[in-house]
């Protein structure tokens, strides 16, 4: 089943916006709500209102539950707004009264128990809620479980649970750690706490020789609401540090880097998740946090920056899934060839097991002596001769003080016929091959909120490469010029322009001129510019309504044919038709365009580029590939695939922006936006196109300038452009604009940078 609004033809699943990334702020507008109910094959209304505010029940996770099980791994993406819908309102709207009752408890006939092989010295102050494992990466047998005391601070146990330390100061409820951070030309362990009484979060380095922590910062993040969950994330691609804060409905993620050698942290996103979300964990390994939701279940979210929030579902709370109610804690145990997710079912006494790797449930197990467990930390490094462990909290520890419990992973192996699996590098952090770049520019954001911005080009000032401009399709407005240093020049709002580009040299009256074409869909038509080398300004210079005969004008390329000296535009449609216009100059400064040549690609095509010295066209056909045509108006529909999104390519559906970047005697590239994951292809210019590899753009901390993502159209030009951009550069443009969360915009990125990273000749 499937959530949407507006009318039923438009009915879409529900996903975080950008407008929505600021929590309950209130929606104006008219909403209704449907609910496809796929067994009936009918929308049903859910909710139509003229004013919904985001709040708890806005995590839609309850909703979700039905309409029911059928697409819940796309909960959050509909483009436009987060819209409130609570279970009861759900099941109501999507379950008709003539539909047979179903049902959906889940319960797991095998629940075994084990032993605690240990426990942690009593909490000094009563306050166990927390645990997390350092893993000594030198002598694992050497690593220690951190535990939060409440009042008491940080305390510090061997593996056998013996109180070794205590760090005074504030009232530590959460804690997490990674064994390898970059800090001043060293690698430490680090540490981050959660204070709840200063609602702070605390830095500390682990010391591995005294076995003791050393603060790093009185205040690294101060919080405006109380927290319930934190974790850190090593990522991958990047290598960067992130923390995850979850509370007061919100996960915020922060960066943390080196700042001439001190600890830092900026914040680079948030995402409403609704009241509710608690614990989480970091999987560096999967680009993946997990959280629970006391009320619901357990989500996952990726944990790029640069990634799309959609929450995953992995189980939910009776009747639907798994859980007798409050669900807490949540740990990885990972082994080189996998490993579990462990959820704490609080009010069940027992840990939900599912499989890292397929997420279905793989067991229940509850641990003997143990009550109403709320945090848990598990690894599977070699600590000692019984392998990995797991820390659970025990709320109830007798006539004693609250404490932690250790158990073996072995003792829960055995159980439930788990794997234990071995860490060949305990305590490393997850190693990527990804090769990233970052932007020197960006542009000022675009006017318009949403999907906004898509498609730019490059003009090269002919006397003065610093003088060039970066226009940019503003697909709700119009079209902009920037300069190089991200500066608005011009705004001109001519209707929903989709794609753009320009040729050099086309001769209007007595004048030579660069031509900028693009597709607008307001009209239909082909828009048709002039730039003003004076003001670097678009003129507009078309005869009239140019009008493509297209039900819904898309992506647009232009070509100078180097046989004839004739200029042409080709337009696809969203259905795969292509056209080909040629370029005439009408006598009153003028310019009109005749169609030439007409194909069918075959689905939904957007990005285009023409290769003027060989004579190509390549074309993306989103969910398919790249194809390459003759560009000539006698070329017909004869195409070569030149890379798939299947499992035999290299790309991730959509395939979107395309440019080419000349080189010396016919060398270059043909650069693509892989839009699917997040990055970029390249390939030889050559007549084979031959892969070379994918890069991505990542954030640089000491700019401030943000990654692109989820990105659109690009361009690409080898011109000389001033002192930053040498080789040339990319521009693209940038789905996700965040640190801070803005409009979009694009990201101008020196091509010497790509070239070296991609160790290009």
């Amino acid at each position: 089943m499937t959530f949407g609004e507006g009318p039923l033809e438009h009915a879409e699943s529900i996903s975080v916006s950008e407008q929505a990334r600021q929590s309950r702020r209130e929606v104006p507008g008219s909403v209704m709500i449907w609910c496809l109910d796929s067994a009936f094959r009918k929308y049903v209304p859910i909710i139509n209102k003229s004013r919904i505010f985001f709040s708890n029940s806005a995590i839609i996770l309850k909703f979700v539950f039905d309409c029911l099980f059928t697409n819940l791994t796309d909960l959050f993406s509909m483009y436009y707004k987060i819209l409130a819908v609570s279970l009861f309102m759900a099941m109501t709207a999507c379950q008709p009264d003539s539909r047979p009752e179903v049902a959906l408890t889940t319960e797991h006939s095998r629940i075994e128990s084990v032993e605690p092989s240990a426990q942690t010295t009593p909490t000094i102050a009563d306050g166990a809620s927390d645990p997390a494992i350092w893993i000594d990466a030198n002598n694992p047998a050497n690593s220690l479980i951190l535990g939060s005391g409440g009042a008491g601070g940080l305390e510090v146990y061997d593996l056998d649970g013996s109180r070794i330390g205590q760090v005074e100061g504030g009232a530590i409820t959460l804690v997490d750690v990674r064994s390898s951070f970059a800090l001043a030309g060293e690698t430490i362990g680090l540490v981050v706490a959660y204070d709840v009484a200063d609602s702070k979060i605390l830095a500390y380095s682990v010391n591995a020789e005294e076995r003791s922590l050393a603060e790093l910062s009185g205040a690294l993040i101060a919080m405006e609401a109380e927290l319930e969950g934190l974790c850190l994330y090593q990522s991958p691609l990047s290598g960067k540090t992130y923390v995850f804060s979850v509370g007061d409905g919100l996960i915020q993620q922060w960066e943390l880097f080196d700042k001439a050698g001190e600890l830092s942290a900026r914040q680079v996103r948030t995402i409403p998740v609704g009241y509710g979300a608690a614990h989480c964990v970091g999987h560096d390994n999967g680009s993946a946090i997990y959280f629970s939701h006391e009320t619901i279940g357990v989500f996952k979210l990726n944990a790029e920056p640069e990634s799309e929030a959609v929450l995953h579902p992995v189980d939910f709370a009776k009747p639907f899934g798994s859980y007798a109610g409050d669900v807490k804690g949540v740990t990885i145990y990972e082994h080189d060839d996998g490993g579990y997710l462990l959820v704490s079912d609080a009010d069940a006494n027992r840990l939900q097991i599912y499989d890292l790797i397929s997420l279905q449930h793989a067991g229940t197990v509850t641990i003997q002596g143990v009550e109403e467990s709320e945090g848990i930390a598990a690894t599977a490094a070699g600590v000692s001769d019984r392998g990995g462990m797991l820390v659970v909290t025990d709320d109830d520890n007798g006539d004693e003080a609250t404490n932690y419990k250790i158990v073996d992973w072995s003792a829960i192996a055995d159980a439930l016929d788990l794997q234990q699996g071995v860490v060949a590098n305990p305590g490393q952090p997850a190693s990527s091959a990804a090769i990233t770049v970052s932007a020197a520019v960006e542009t000022e954001p675009v006017m318009s909120y949403g999907d906004a911005a898509d498609d730019p080009v490059i003009w090269v000032h002919p006397r003065n490469p610093e003088l060039s401009v970066i226009i940019g399709a503003q697909k709700k407005r119009g079209i902009n010029v920037y300069d190089l240093s991200g500066k608005l020049i011009q705004s001109r709002a001519d209707g929903r322009i989709n794609n753009v580009d320009l040729r050099y040299g086309f001769q209007l009256g007595d004048r030579t001129v660069t031509v900028v074409t693009a597709s607008n869909r307001s009209t239909d038509s082909i828009s048709t510019y002039i730039i003003d080398e004076e003001t670097r300004t678009l003129v507009d210079v078309a005869d009239g309504i140019i009008d493509t005969g297209m039900s819904d004008p898309y992506g647009q390329c232009m070509y100078k044919s180097a046989q004839t000296g004739l200029f042409y535009v080709y337009i696809n449609n969203t259905d795969g038709l292509v056209r080909q216009w040629v370029l005439e100059d009408t006598g009153q400064n003028k310019i009109r365009m005749t169609p030439v040549r007409e194909f069918n690609v075959g689905s939904q095509t957007e990005g285009c580029v023409a290769d003027d010295e060989t004579g190509d066209l390549y074309v993306g056909e989103e969910d398919v590939g790249i194809w390459k045509y003759s560009a000539e108006p006698d070329g017909g529909d004869t195409r070569q695939l030149v890379d798939s999104t299947d499992e035999a390519g290299n790309l991730t559906a959509d395939v979107e922006g395309l440019s080419i970047y000349y080189g010396e005697n016919g060398s270059g590239y043909l650069v693509a936006s892989n839009q699917g994951a997040d990055s970029f292809a390249l390939y030889e210019r050559s007549s084979d196109n031959d892969f070379i590899g994918i890069f991505h753009i990542v954030a640089d901390e000491e700019t401030g300038i943000d990654g692109a993502s989820e990105t659109d159209g690009l361009d690409v030009s080898s011109a000389y452009l001033g002192p930053k951009f040498p080789e040339g550069m990319l521009v693209v443009q940038d789905g996700r604009n965040i640190t801070p969360e803005e409009r979009q915009n694009f990201k101008l990125v020196p091509w010497h940078r790509i070239s070296e990273a991609m160790s290009l000749k």
